[in-house]
């Protein structure tokens, strides 16, 4: 009977021990992230319910900027902006993306491999000011791009993507698409080929074979990607402002500039709608994506029963 207590105090010991160890790591992250991210949100939260009057701040409880934030017409207007920018990024560097992984994990010899993951990834070793100035050099009406097309005989005048929506997606895809393909190319990866291998040998030919076995195998990856994107691009600053040249407004942008009008209430009102958002659009992208992988496992199933 004492041998059993024994072991048991040990286990019960050995658990405190490593419970103990795995606090003690995350420590220092969890301290930081509720004092820098935690404790700041908690004082943008406080000044959502101050009153900005006549260029003054005065401080109070008022639920009246979030009455002014949700029943303005202007500001939903700036909300479809934002969303509208964001979806037609996410769409596009979705189409991009994944035949692009599908070929980097597909390929067998690993120095092209390392070749295109290298190229991937050279956006993200560039600063996003630096990169909204080259794409300024591409998309200006005297940009290479133009010249390009007048020299091919594409066009005559040209054209001018800058301060609008268009460049603004342009250089978006540019600066996300990684984002989209590493995140696809690591299930892609780690995908058993022997279920591409039994189907082919039941008679399904390669498309049937990719939208039954490999598309759906890849939900995971495609709902990370999506999450990731979609939230960079409703938070995205830099760009639009570069790009857009303060025509292209999103809530980033308006952030911004409440920020130096002071109207820190306002400001702070659109930063947790813009938080509470890219919350909902996260849980409603992994909901799809495990609604997806039950629905085809679910299918498999009664196939192979």
């Amino acid at each position: 009977m004492s041998r059993i207590t024994d072991k048991v105090v040990n286990v019960y010991s050995s658990g405190n021990r490593k419970w103990t160890t795995q606090l003690l790591l995350l420590l220092p992250a969890l301290l930081l992230m509720g004092i820098v991210y935690l404790g700041g949100l908690l004082i943008f939260g406080r000044y959502s319910f101050d009153i900005y009057d006549n260029g003054k701040l005065v401080r109070g409880w008022d639920w009246s900027t979030y009455r002014a934030f949700l029943t303005d017409p202007y500001y939903w207007k700036l909300i479809g902006n934002t969303f509208r920018i964001a979806f037609k990024v996410t769409a596009w560097s979705l189409l991009l993306a994944y035949p692009l992984a599908y070929c980097i994990a597909g390929l067998k010899k690993p120095g092209w491999k390392q070749f295109l993951l290298l190229l991937t990834f050279l956006p993200l070793l560039v600063s996003a000011v630096v990169r909204s100035y080259g794409w300024q050099l591409l998309l200006s009406k005297q940009g290479f791009m133009n010249w390009l097309f007048i020299h091919l005989g594409l066009t005559e005048e040209g054209f001018n993507m800058m301060n609008n929506e268009t460049g603004v997606v342009i250089a978006l895809v540019h600066i996300f698409l990684p984002f989209m393909v590493f995140p696809i190319l690591n299930v892609l990866s780690q995908s058993d080929a022997s279920l591409k291998a039994a189907a082919h040998d039941l008679g399904a030919g390669r498309w049937r074979t990719f939208f039954t076995i490999t598309l759906p195998l890849s939900a995971r990856g495609i709902a990370s990607g999506i999450q990731i994107v979609f939230t960079l691009c409703l938070t995205a600053f830099t760009t639009p402002q570069l790009i857009g040249g303060g025509r292209v407004m999103t809530l980033p942008v308006f952030i911004y500039q409440r920020t130096l009008d002071t109207n820190w209430p306002m400001a702070a009102v659109a930063s947790l709608f813009l938080l509470v958002s890219s919350v909902v659009v996260s849980l409603l992208v992994n909901k799809g994506a495990e609604w997806l992988m039950f629905r085809r496992s679910r299918e498999g199933g009664r196939a192979h029963g």
